[in-house]
């Protein structure tokens, strides 16, 4: 980013937001450096890596949400509405709630993984029906993005390469 560009209100804002990303990703770096990242949760960040270097966005978000509030049934409004309880009521209190954004420090690198998802999302746009959220404009347009690809092929990269988040493993 140009520095006249770093200091406009927009860019002082995206430069902001760059650090504080960094700045929440250092727990979730330490946990995988000491091997002690919950099995769930890496899991959960292998398929959403997985799905954005094939740039499926969608398929990522549907991962991204269902490892941050799981899939369990919130009640909502009475609970009791007659005098007998009901058969499935007991499974909503099962362990198929969601705990991992009750913890601070997880919270806060899932919502920076979520960044870095729709930065990738508009760096190396895809179809439309693979990308979330599409032609929004808040934060960009991926409908730019994709336009502006289409223009350019390729634009800094080749058109079929891939995200790639480690060098590719020489061959022998």
């Amino acid at each position: 980013m140009p520095e006249a560009e770093k200091r406009t209100a927009k860019g002082k804002s995206m430069v902001a937001t760059f650090k504080q990303c960094a700045r929440y990703l250092i727990p979730l770096f330490k946990f995988c450096r000491k091997k002690i990242l919950p099995d769930d949760i890496r899991q959960a960040l292998m398929l959403m890596v997985n799905c954005c270097m094939k740039r499926d966005y969608l398929a990522a978000m549907d991962h991204y949400i269902r490892m941050a509030i799981g899939n369990a049934p919130w009640p909502i409004g009475v609970t009791m509405v007659g005098i007998h309880e009901r058969s499935a009521r007991e499974k909503i209190y099962t362990n198929s709630v969601a705990h991992i954004m009750n913890d601070e420090t997880t919270r806060k690198y899932l919502q920076s993984v979520k960044r870095l998802m729709t930065f990738c999302q508009r760096r190396y746009p895809t179809l439309p029906s693979k990308a979330v959220e599409f032609n929004s404009l808040a934060n960009g347009s991926d409908l730019q993005s994709l336009l502006a690809e289409e223009r350019f092929p390729g634009g800094n990269q080749h058109s079929e390469e891939m995200l790639r988040l480690m060098p590719v493993p020489k061959e022998n």
